[in-house]
């Protein structure tokens, strides 16, 4: 495989991983664990690839800055996926109150 495909790959991974986490929100039941699953398991193996990185180089100031700045990019994600999905929600119900029953 050339280093294109492999950079490819690796991105588009990264994407499926910070896609998933940005779904837990969204999702509910039995769904939500399973993408909450896929999505912690993405982003563990980033961060190990991450400290293997860090390891290879011999710098492992490296790796453990490249691992916080995943970590803090995750949280990220989360919140704001979160906090989104929240204000969407209250909007969505506060319509609904709003809206006057139908005539009968």
């Amino acid at each position: 495989m050339t280093d294109l495909g492999i950079d490819l790959w690796g991105a588009a991974f990264q994407a499926v991983s910070f896609l998933s986490l940005m779904a837990i929100p969204w999702t509910d039941g039995k769904i939500r664990i399973i993408v909450a699953l896929m999505a912690g398991a993405g982003i563990l193996s980033i961060l190990a690839f991450q400290f293997y990185i860090g390891v290879e180089k011999h710098d492992y100031g490296l790796g453990m800055d490249l691992m916080m700045i995943t970590f803090l990019n995750a949280v990220f994600y989360l919140a704001i996926s979160w906090g989104v999905e929240r204000v969407f929600r209250l909007f969505l119900l506060k319509r609904k109150k709003d809206r006057s029953p139908p005539p009968s």
